[in-house]
């Protein structure tokens, strides 16, 4: 598809399009994001990219790895330290904020698809057949936790630093309360496959998936109220062309200071502004309407950077979006 240049500070879709003044020339598929606070943030893609904004997502610089393998997942529990995994089993570390990142081994060649740290040290990584890694020692070593069951698991993400879950295909959802020690099946009633989850507290967790679903749990993973999509699994004949385009699958999600994104196929983006009870649709203009959206990344005081196809990037401001595609 020939992609439209987008003009600098124009209005399309209620969304403010904004062209850098400087900085990378994002082109790349990218599929992880993580803003740490309302000016640092990274997101990574293919052939092993990383970039960093320093203004939250306004503008963006490449930062040098070591790989050319597909980074799909990106998490810091500071400034300085980070984790990226991504395709091959492939874990780069940084301790200066991502101007050197050190690949080490996992152990593993399967994919991760998610990292996320539970604590100052530790960190959990999940991806393909199953895979489970955990480092007890900020990423430099990893023990592995790999789930006895051929499952794709597509995120992870902590509460607390007992309280955390994985989710992956064929609706499964496991939770821990002790740290990961032992992780527990929690039945959704769907078997649709989830890709995404995050807490707004220890008890309060979301998780999205195929066909535009939410549900969520406000009871450490008892009970699951539907906020969108349908449980039940229906081929395209039966859905309706229209009906799949307005559930496209939603592929993350994250929460901070009450405010809640969501992203997805089909340019979809959803905020909430009260604390996930409802959400509302933001759209991206036409000529990208068939983008997916990857990854998401909210931070204390309103703010959230997201990812996508071809080098799309967009920050949130307390509900409100300002989007960048790097020119390509």
């Amino acid at each position: 598809m020939i992609l439209m240049r987008l003009l600098s500070a124009a209005v399309v879709a209620g969304l403010v399009l904004t062209a850098p003044a400087h900085g990378a020339r994002l082109v790349e598929n990218l599929f992880g994001a993580k803003l740490l606070d309302a000016d640092h943030g990274w997101v990574v893609g293919a052939f092993g990219v990383i970039y960093q904004t320093t203004d939250g997502g306004g503008t963006w610089e490449s930062q040098e790895t070591p790989t050319l393998d597909d980074l799909f997942g990106i998490d810091f529990v500071s400034r300085n330290h980070g984790v990226a995994v991504g395709k091959a089993g492939t874990i780069l570390v940084t301790e200066d904020g991502g101007a050197t990142w050190i690949r080490v081994d996992g152990g593993t060649d399967r994919s991760l698809f998610a990292v996320a740290f539970a604590g100052p040290d530790d960190v959990w990584a999940v991806g393909d057949w199953g895979a489970v890694f955990v480092s007890g020692d900020g990423g430099k070593t990893w023990v592995d936790r790999t789930l006895p069951e051929d499952i794709v698991l597509n995120d992870i993400a902590w509460g607390d630093a007992k309280h955390g879950a994985l989710v992956g295909e064929f609706g499964n959802v496991r939770l821990t309360e002790d740290g990961g020690e032992t992780w527990t099946p929690s039945q959704l009633g769907t078997d649709k496959t989830l890709f995404g989850v995050d807490f707004s507290s220890a008890k309060d967790a979301w998780v999205v998936g195929m066909d535009g679903l939410i549900l969520r749990t406000r009871d450490s993973g008892e009970t699951w109220e539907l906020q969108r999509g349908e449980r039940a699994s229906s081929s395209l004949a039966e859905l309706g062309a229209l009906e799949a385009i307005r559930n496209p699958g939603l592929y993350d999600i994250s929460f901070s200071d009450g405010y809640g994104y969501v992203v997805g196929d089909i340019g979809m983006m959803l905020v909430s502004d009260d604390g996930g009870e409802t959400w509302s649709e933001r759209k991206l203009p036409d000529e990208m309407a068939l983008y997916w959206v990857r990854g998401v990344s909210a931070a204390p005081g309103n703010h959230a950077v997201v990812a996508g196809a071809n080098g799309l990037t967009a920050r949130f401001e307390k509900g409100d979006v300002r989007l960048h595609k790097g020119d390509g």
